[in-house]
């Protein structure tokens, strides 16, 4: 759970699609414009017992991804028996203009497919924001840095520490460079 924060989990929402009778495929989606969904959970179900070739696949306007290789499975919708292309803690995220699809080799005469998601909607950034002051901070550290290398970089010539007393100041003085 890297790319999103957890306190996005309040905005969880669920599709679903329902196929024709006798259809071979449903969908879900799209995903809106700036908006990413991370799927937490995936759910097929036909409506009728039967033993099909099914697959999972992502697409978009020209691409087609396998999201879950071919399988044959048994399904049924009572005592309900899923397929899913996802296991607990993978997530799955869908970009702007994707979709979610299963396809299925065959079909029971008039049975439908239902393809539900469960998925939480994030904002597509459009970019990173850093606050000004740690901005300020990181390029002060750098430049401290970099005036170190390069004073050790030139073999300690171009300046060094004095000791030894001498007014308020402790004893230690920069040399000038």
């Amino acid at each position: 759970m890297g790319s999103w924060n957890l306190c996005e989990v309040r905005l969880r929402q669920t599709r679903h699609a329902d196929s024709a009778a006798n259809s071979h495929s449903v969908a879900v989606g799209p995903v809106p414009a700036g908006k990413i969904w991370v799927i937490l959970g995936v759910e097929y179900l036909p409506s009728v017992a039967e033993t099909q070739t099914i697959s999972f696949h992502k697409f978009d306007a020209s691409n087609v991804f396998g999201l879950l290789n071919p399988l044959s499975m048994a399904l049924s919708p009572d005592p309900p028996a899923p397929a899913t292309c996802i296991e607990q803690g993978m997530e799955l995220m869908m970009w702007p203009g994707e979709y979610i699809s299963v396809v299925r080799g065959g079909h029971t005469e008039g049975s439908t497919m239902l393809l539900a998601i469960n998925f939480v909607e994030i904002d597509l950034p459009l970019y990173t924001y850093n606050e000004p002051q740690v901005v300020k901070r990181q390029n002060r550290a750098i430049s401290t840095l970099r005036q170190m290398i390069s004073t050790r970089g030139a073999g300690g010539s171009r300046g060094g520490v004095v000791e030894g007393g001498g007014g308020e100041s402790g004893g230690h003085h920069n040399l000038p460079k």
